[in-house]
């Protein structure tokens, strides 16, 4: 039975489901109904919040839009530039860590914005849209430099990019620095993207590790590093409700240590980021070292990429986006 009520509590997804919707569906009396759930919530499985009078709507903690104690809930694409968000996520004893995957930043950074996720990693321009529109997230901490690149096809004037992302804002960089004309088509995955090129869809794709790597096997590639230097790629923002909490300043930590231990658990790393991703292990060896990892973020650094992409803060806009460590 409890297992039965759960199933249908993470159906219900971000929506949630009313107490007694649950009481209808499977004919179940109140009562037993009532003490299902509190087993469910004191086993941390789901959140549950009074609505109206005696209503109460359910989330799976997955799901739910508020922090839940205790645990933490995490965000990040499927790329291999977070090998210290696994660790940390690996080696946090004292609280339930949750890890999602995405692939698209859009998607992601808005769960972020929303309250689905506590923390998150996406590029920094999505970020600092989000963060300055709906102003629920800050920025707190780096995760990789560089990473990303253009793969090219057949000529013509069809790219392809992630919506929103730092591979779309690169491309249009370089389009620009080479004076190329052109449209630019968003996909919702790295594979869709792929195929797209395969297919003769799209002429060139900007996109990253391990697929640009992989891709350079059969096609021409520039990285973008080659051509503009330097650049951070993804970051790590939370919450504006997590920032103080305890279970992220115990993640925190645990993902600041983890940069240190990288190369020494890199085997481990790329056997838990195969498993994760689905990806070949000899793809992600040859594409470990298209990042360079490291959390700290330097805020001058962080605002000139940010003008590079056509974006100006203000000092106001700036303690809007940013609470770096």
């Amino acid at each position: 039975m409890k297992e039965r009520i759960l199933r249908e509590i993470r159906k219900a997804g971000k929506n949630g489901i009313l107490q007694g919707e649950l009481t209808k569906l499977y004919n179940f009396s109140k009562s037993t109904v009532s003490t299902v759930l509190k087993k469910l919530e004191e086993e941390g499985e789901i959140v549950r919040v009074h609505v109206a009078g005696k209503s109460s709507r359910i989330w799976s903690v997955e799901n739910s839009p508020f922090p839940v104690k205790g645990h933490l809930r995490i965000g990040i694409l499927k790329a291999i530039e977070y090998p210290a968000v696994l660790l940390a996520y690996l080696d946090c004893r004292e609280i339930k860590v949750h890890l999602r995957l995405y692939n698209s930043a859009f998607s992601l950074t808005k769960d972020l914005a929303e309250g689905y996720l506590d923390v998150g990693c996406s590029p920094l321009i999505t970020q600092t849209l989000f963060a300055l529109v709906y102003r629920t997230i800050r920025i707190n901490a780096g995760c990789g430099y560089n990473g990303g690149g253009i793969v090219f096809g057949k000529p013509g004037e069809v790219f392809g990019s992630s919506e929103l992302s730092s591979m779309e804002y690169n491309l249009h960089r370089y389009m620009d620095f080479k004076r190329m004309r052109g449209v630019v088509r968003h996909f919702p995955s790295p594979q869709r993207m792929i195929k797209a090129l395969e297919r003769g869809e799209v002429n060139a794709i900007a996109i990253w590790e391990p697929y640009l790597t992989k891709l350079a096997e059969k096609y021409r590639i520039v990285r973008f590093d080659e051509i503009f230097g330097e650049y951070p790629c993804c970051t790590l923002a939370s919450s504006t409700r997590m920032e103080n909490a305890e279970e992220y300043r115990i993640f925190l930590h645990r993902y600041i240590d983890a940069f240190a231990e990288i190369e020494n658990r890199k085997n481990e790393l790329i056997s838990l980021e195969s498993q994760l991703f689905k990806i070949p292990k000899r793809d992600i060896v040859r594409a470990f070292y298209g990042f360079r990892y490291d959390y700290r973020l330097p805020r001058d650094l962080a605002l000139s990429t940010l003008e590079n992409f056509g974006l100006r803060l203000g000092r106001e806009l700036e303690e809007r986006v940013f609470n770096l460590i």
